[in-house]
């Protein structure tokens, strides 16, 4: 089977190159030329020609930190399983944005579950692991519920043996400042850019602003009780998160897989204890969340200094903007190098695309599009 794709520009994914009207020759599967014309003359014999009308012709994304991709449990806190037609929506919003490959840093889903999922859907899903002592304790603080006794049982070793490439994602402590926890004990939705607010007063101790935050959120509460209702949906699960973190140390040589870990400032401390000790062996997650843009370049080179990478978060920047809604930290981190891939996460369900942010960061020319678009293929491929 051959295919010919013409009239097109090619970005490779090395981070440096950019062909000009330039054709791809595709046989049997493998890219086998690359023709510097736009057009073939008289090629007879390809079964295809694509016409790529001078568009970009790239690889295939590599996107290495989604959730809710798969059945089992989702995310670090193991709630009850999704409905096969939302984990499918969930998967073409992915492959429609240019990914084909994704790994699922839901670490409880069981092998057996990714492969059920792989084998409904056109796109690669790796698997990773969270079957550890300090994992199963913090994922049971945090989602409040018992892991069922075949996810408690099962070893990460196991899980290395049939498929997992990855220990992930270890760290978190709830969602985005404890929004879904928040919302779950009010009944209500709570709005993140609330959830925010009531953390960082919490933190800060500065009782007139979690006043103003509480009665902004509609909160009809004493003072004593929204730093109750904040401590128990925000604040009580970080420890034993963060020892999870400092678990890694041991156990990620013995698995010799890398570690994603999730990054925000109430973690900084642990992770770069982790980061010293595994280096390359860690990937610091969407480094540009939770951090003002003079923290987030401070913390993203602390990181570098270890050898680990660090994820770039496209998070809902330019659409929902509930989780993420100032895009300048991120551009700050695109135009000091210091980032090393690009991922979606999750952002309740409502991320902007890989591709978008790309555009939008060449817009303001915090980077290349070679440079991007190897934050996005080549570089993940290598990380993992």
């Amino acid at each position: 089977m051959k295919i010919d794709i013409v009239n097109g520009n090619v970005v490779t994914g090395d981070g440096k190159t950019f062909l000009e009207n330039t054709s791809v020759v595709i046989e049997n599967g493998l890219i086998t030329d690359l023709p510097r014309m736009a057009y073939m003359p008289y090629r007879f014999y390809t079964n295809k020609v694509i016409d790529a009308h001078g568009g970009i012709v790239m690889p295939g994304l590599i996107n290495i930190h989604v959730h809710a991709v798969c059945g089992g449990n989702p995310f670090i806190w193991a709630w009850d399983p999704l409905p096969e037609d939302r984990i499918l929506s969930n998967l073409n919003v992915h492959l429609l944005q240019g990914t084909t490959t994704v790994l699922n840093l839901d670490g409880f889903v069981m092998p057996f579950e990714n492969e059920a999922i792989n084998k409904l859907h056109p796109i690669n899903i790796k698997m990773t692991t969270l079957h550890t002592p300090k994992n199963i304790r913090a994922a049971e603080l945090a989602g409040g519920r018992k892991l069922d006794e075949c996810r408690r049982n099962f070893t990460a070793e196991e899980s290395v043996a049939l498929g997992a490439i990855a220990l992930g994602e270890v760290g978190s402590p709830g969602t985005s400042y404890g929004t879904y926890e928040k919302s779950l004990l009010l009944g209500r939705p709570f709005l993140a850019t609330d959830a925010l607010a009531l953390d960082d007063a919490f933190v800060n101790k500065d009782d007139e602003a979690l006043r103003k935050a509480a009665k902004k959120a509609g909160l009809d509460m004493t003072i004593d009780e929204v730093k109750k209702f904040v401590k128990e949906t925000s604040m009580d699960t970080i420890e034993a998160h963060n020892e999870a973190i400092l678990e890694t140390i041991e156990c990620v040589p013995k698995l010799g897989i890398p570690t994603s870990i999730h990054t925000e400032p109430a973690a900084i401390e642990v992770l770069l204890e982790a980061a010293r000790a595994l280096g390359p062996q860690l990937i610091a997650t969407h480094v540009n969340h939770h951090f003002s843009t003079e923290e987030l370049i401070k913390v993203a080179k602390e990181i570098k200094k270890t050898g680990a990478w660090i994820e770039v978060l496209t998070a809902d920047l330019f659409s929902a903007r509930q989780i993420e809604a100032d895009p300048k930290p991120t551009f700050a981190l695109l135009a000091q190098d210091l980032g090393d891939v690009i991922i979606t996460d999750y952002s309740g369900g409502y991320h902007d695309s890989i591709l978008l942010l790309i555009k939008k960061s060449i817009e303001q020319g915090v980077t290349t599009l070679p440079k991007a678009i190897r934050m996005a293929t080549s570089s993940p491929a290598s990380i993992i």
